[in-house]
């Protein structure tokens, strides 16, 4: 085997290493059951969330299997912004379920959100409030998803 035949199997080993490794970071190897409709969201920041009755532009992504099942891919004209809410350590890894806002769930983010962050997302559409049932007796806010048009 020639040198540029090992580089090139070197290259494709490092990719499909690297492939895995952002998988794993990003929570996709423990993604619980999805219903039907519904998209997942991983972010940078930790928050990971399972949008549900999400408004997006491509619909036929909800037939994907569920890892490929991204809001992403499912609504390219906009680019979502996960918000993380303050939670224990044990919760942080967590994947939450992500709704549609009500104005109860506005009023809230609202009047915990810091004005910093506030301006930071003046005329970002709130897309989704995030949450975590704890022995389905307790839910826990996890944070928020905004979207931005891509321009």
């Amino acid at each position: 085997m020639g040198w540029i035949a090992k580089l090139v199997v070197l290259g494709v080993v490092g990719y499909c290493g690297y492939a895995a490794y952002d998988l794993h970071k990003g929570g996709y190897f423990d993604l619980p059951e999805m219903p039907a409709g519904a998209y997942n969201a991983s972010f940078k920041n930790g928050l990971r969330g399972i949008m549900l009755n999400a408004d997006v532009s491509d619909k036929s992504i909800a037939e994907r299997p569920a890892i490929f099942r991204r809001i992403f891919d499912a609504d390219p004209e906009r680019k979502y912004l996960g918000v993380p809410m303050t939670v224990a350590p044990w919760f942080e890894d967590v994947w939450s379920t992500c709704v549609p806002p009500t104005d109860e769930m506005r009023d809230y983010v609202d009047k915990t959100m810091p004005d910093e962050m506030k301006a930071q997302l003046q005329g970002a559409r709130f897309d989704a409030f995030c949450y975590i049932d704890v022995d389905d007796q307790q839910r826990i806010a996890r944070g928020v998803i905004y979207s931005v048009p891509r321009l």
